[in-house]
């Protein structure tokens, strides 16, 4: 009996110094992880201030952001003003290494170190007026879904769903880029010359505000 009740306490003991080990094992790996969250917030930190440098020489006199407004007056098209708008890091990346509507390419302005301060930047900061609106307007958000697919699918992407159709002027996709509600809401009514027709005529207010509704409740993930 004293043989059997030593070496319950003999494996007992192994089992409870593995116990330990396993802790120990596992909260350096939890250190470590943290300290590399800490490291890449620190490295994106200083990107950001930087970015903003390199945003300020080179995108300024065409992008709105943290509420200095861009004047342009040699664009045609209309300029997304980047408080209403928050995109991926990967499109911000694609715009600036191989430019887009009136954009010209950034690649040979700017060094791969400074392409990646102005991506940080932008998609860190963009977006200042841009609210989820996953959560509310049940009803709304069904009847947008609707609507987009009847008159936007085919030429913006979003839901992991790519643009339908070919078009000559491709809409931003919205699995990049989710805008805010007034930005929806304005180009859906408005239009953009020989880019996008106006649907004022089309689409009731209460359409257009459920489009708006969904395209900002499904954008960008």
């Amino acid at each position: 009996m004293r043989r059997a009740t030593a070496w319950g306490l003999l494996v007992l003991s192994l089992a409870l110094v593995a116990s330990g080990c396993g802790s120990d094992v596992a909260k350096r790996r939890q250190q470590q992880e943290a300290a590399r969250a800490r490291a890449h917030a620190a490295l994106v930190a200083r990107q950001v201030v930087a970015g903003r440098g390199v945003f300020d020489k080179h995108c300024a006199s065409c992008h709105t952001i943290e509420g200095h407004v861009a004047h342009p007056s040699f664009v045609e098209s209309p300029i997304p003003n980047l408080d209403e708008v928050k995109p991926r890091a990967e499109y911000v990346n694609e715009r600036v290494d191989q430019g887009g509507f009136d954009m010209p390419t950034l690649n040979q302005e700017l060094t791969p170190a400074q392409l990646a301060d102005v991506v940080a930047y932008v998609a860190n900061i963009a977006g200042s007026r841009v609210q989820d609106t996953s959560g509310s307007e049940a009803a709304a958000l069904a009847q947008g879904q609707q609507v987009f697919a009847a008159n936007c699918a085919r030429c913006h992407g979003i839901a992991g769903h790519a643009r339908t159709t070919e078009p000559q002027f491709p809409g931003t996709d919205f699995n990049k880029v989710k805008p805010s509600q007034r930005m929806v809401i304005e180009r859906v009514t408005r239009g953009i010359q020989e880019e996008m027709p106006s649907f004022r005529r089309s689409l009731t207010p209460a359409e257009i505000h459920a489009v708006a509704v969904y395209v900002t409740a499904t954008a960008g993930r």
